[in-house]
């Protein structure tokens, strides 16, 4: 049986740090940015994410890609 990868989808997260909970450990949330185009160059998302991160209020921890594509039988 071959598989084929159909329409994909790739998104950019940042992991930013937000500050501290009660107990001095620290906070993190994810800001997500969706519909990159699946065949955008890892650098070239990697300098996307770091021109978006300045935009943030909070410090940067992490630049993540997620790439998801759908797979179906022939």
């Amino acid at each position: 049986m071959a598989v084929n990868k159909g329409n994909g989808a790739t998104k950019l997260i940042l992991k930013v740090q937000t500050g501290t909970n009660k107990l001095g450990n620290l906070v993190y949330t994810s800001r997500t940015f969706s519909k990159f185009n699946p065949s955008i160059a890892d650098n070239d998302l990697f300098l996307i994410g770091e021109a978006m991160a300045s935009l943030q209020k909070y410090p940067l921890t992490s630049i993540n890609r997620q790439d998801s594509f759908a797979l179906a039988s022939e």
